[in-house]
């Protein structure tokens, strides 16, 4: 089976993830709330991983076109969004104390835990993994990270709103 066409869609995902990010600092901005050092960070932050999940799903089909064989394609695929994903998600907690020192909530800890995880997933799949599974890891890998993205936007978002709301700054 080619994952080409489920990598495409992920890919276009992707992209409307990061535009989307744009778009909630603009509504932000339009209900009333002031746009600090830390909401930049935020939206910077989405939409390095909406590009960092696009990269990820046109990687192997740029690969494949290249005639780089299959299994092969997924190893260096994997290495590489491994090393980018795993340097992301271990310098997060730094780059956000940076811009915020109050604690990590509990649920963007257990996000970047997870990250840290599937980077290791992706370290594996690029050395270990037997041939039949490396496209499925993969994906499944590629997939987690949009899907965490998407889980953080919405618990940031409620946070934004209900402070933007309140009128007060959100305590994240």
């Amino acid at each position: 089976m080619d994952p080409s066409g489920y990598l495409y869609t992920i890919a276009t995902v992707g992209m409307t993830f990061a535009g989307l990010s744009v778009l909630t600092m603009i509504l932000r901005q339009l209900l009333g709330g002031q746009i600090t050092k830390f909401d930049s960070f935020v939206t910077r932050t989405w939409i390095q991983l909406g590009f960092m999940t696009t990269f990820g799903s046109i990687l192997p089909p740029l690969l494949l076109l290249a005639g780089v064989p299959a299994p092969i394609t997924w190893r260096i695929s994997s290495g590489a969004m491994a090393v980018i994903l795993g340097s992301w998600a271990l310098s997060f907690p730094r780059r956000r104390y940076a811009v915020n020192t109050s604690r990590l909530p509990l649920q963007v800890v257990i996000y970047a835990l997870a990250m840290d995880l599937f980077a290791l997933a992706l370290a594996a799949n690029a050395i270990f993994v037997s041939g039949e599974l490396l496209a499925g890891v993969y994906a499944a890998a590629v997939t987690a990270i949009l899907t965490g993205a998407g889980m953080l936007f919405l618990f940031t978002f409620v946070r934004w709103y209900d402070a933007t709301i309140g009128h007060d700054q959100p305590k994240m």
